[in-house]
């Protein structure tokens, strides 16, 4: 997984604005980071990490993960050194290790394009091994507005968590 914190946003007229954040529900906390995207087109976690407790009320989560996809960074470099940049991500999300980062996650992947918000559930396939990292699942993805309030997206990334492996 690589990971990249560098601050510049360059959009193009027309260009499709696409925001991206990760939500990761852990037995002891919950972590909701910013993707930022690459020139190339894919997006790269970036250490631009918020944690909560598992217990937060929805609206309140709804709106850190509204605040992590409107931090979204466009049109950024691929990083030299990904595993440099997955280090300093663990370092910044409190994991010592990849395995640690992987050890009973639930990971959801949140896209919002146009004025929709989609929200995938994913398999934990670990941090190592034929199909590692987190996989997306089919039939397992949620669609709502934009415009939705906060507490209807926590609820979502609520329901999220239960499809996800």
């Amino acid at each position: 997984m690589g990971i990249l914190n560098i601050f510049k946003n360059r959009r193009r007229p027309g260009q499709d604005i696409v925001l991206e954040a990760a939500a990761t529900l852990y037995p002891d906390k919950i972590l909701i980071h910013t993707i930022d995207r690459v020139k190339e087109g894919f997006g790269i976690s970036s250490t631009n990490i918020t944690i909560l407790p598992t217990n937060i009320d929805p609206e309140a989560l709804g709106s850190v993960t509204r605040n992590h996809l409107n931090l979204t960074k466009h049109n950024m470099p691929i990083p030299k050194d990904y595993k440099q940049h997955y280090r300093e991500f663990l370092k910044k999300a409190g994991f010592r290790s990849g395995k640690e980062h992987h050890s009973n996650a639930l990971h959801l992947s949140i896209v919002q394009r146009q004025n929709q918000i989609v929200i995938s559930a994913t398999k934990n396939g670990g941090y190592t091994g034929k199909e590692s990292g987190f996989l997306d699942l089919d039939n397992a993805k949620f669609s709502i507005s934009a415009d939705t309030d906060d507490s209807n997206i926590g609820n979502m990334l609520r329901k999220g968590w239960s499809k996800c492996k």
